[in-house]
């Protein structure tokens, strides 16, 4: 049975934020050649013109100029039409640089709450900062990751007043296993993430299997990913942000065990936690 494929963020990605300016061309191939896929960061497209329909969770979303759409970790997308004169920016980001704060209005949008127009009033400074986080993106400045860093900081909080507005108003709509997910990853965002699946179970009042296809078929990612990713989610946050050690780290996030940990972060990552924060500080 064929699987849908799940990409990771660009080895281009400066401090886990990528961003590329593309022409109708690049739109049409760098979606992955408009091949249904997941990927495991999240994704704003900025059409700054033309049209472009994006298909996400079989639903489509036509985006118009001086639109951003938003795709959320995981959820199946692929460009399903472009025009000819379409023209706008691709950001990649890694979910650990999205603050908490914003996360909590972006994983509760329905998917046509996850297009935003951009108010005019804001316009000229949004794209501004857009494009300045492009240009510095391709600079060969020294301090570059940290500009990089901060620009975004700035552009993800005019993303979130964007789209909270609309969260109040429409709610997603979501089958039982959809509800359940959703309900399991607030439970996570609580920070207990070092709890079993069984305790996450018995707090929804379902069974741990149950728990588990439900998570697996919104998500196509079992329980324990979701578990093992929140608690490296802050574990980067962490290594990036501050200078604590590692061990201090670890004991934050309840190990008792920092040498465990440090081999759990490997495991998961596929670099140990000192070398996340040299890679993504460089």
């Amino acid at each position: 049975m064929k699987k849908i494929p799940i990409y990771n963020q660009s080895p281009e990605a400066v401090g886990g934020i990528f961003i590329a300016h593309h022409s109708v061309t690049g739109l049409e191939n760098v979606d992955k050649k408009l091949e249904a896929h997941r990927d495991d960061f999240f994704i704003f497209f900025v059409l700054t013109e033309g049209q472009a329909i994006i298909t996400c969770d079989m639903t489509d979303v036509e985006i118009q100029a001086n639109n951003i759409m938003m795709v959320k970790p995981f959820q199946v997308h692929y460009g399903k039409k472009v025009s000819t004169d379409a023209m706008g920016y691709y950001i990649g980001v890694a979910p650990f640089l999205i603050p908490n704060n914003c996360i909590e209005i972006f994983q509760d949008l329905k998917i046509s709450a996850q297009l935003s127009k951009i108010d005019p009033a804001e316009q000229e400074e949004v794209l501004d900062t857009i494009s300045l986080l492009h240009r510095s993106f391709k600079s060969s400045n020294p301090n570059r990751a940290q500009i990089i860093n901060g620009l975004f900081n700035a552009l993800v909080y005019h993303f979130t007043n964007m789209f909270s507005e609309s969260k109040n108003a429409v709610r997603q709509f979501r089958h039982q296993s959809g509800i359940i997910c959703a309900n399991f990853k607030k439970l996570i965002s609580e920070h207990t993430f070092l709890e079993s699946p069984s305790y996450f179970a018995k707090k929804l009042n379902i069974s741990t299997s149950h728990l588990n296809d439900c998570v697996n078929a919104s998500t196509g990612k079992s329980v324990t990913y979701w578990l093992q990713n929140a608690m490296i989610t802050e574990a980067q946050r962490l290594l990036y942000y501050t200078d604590s050690e590692v061990k201090e780290i670890a004991f934050m996030l309840g190990f008792e065990d920092h040498t465990y940990f440090s081999r759990l972060f490997k495991k998961i990552t596929n670099q140990t936690p000192l070398a996340f924060r040299k890679k993504f500080r460089e």
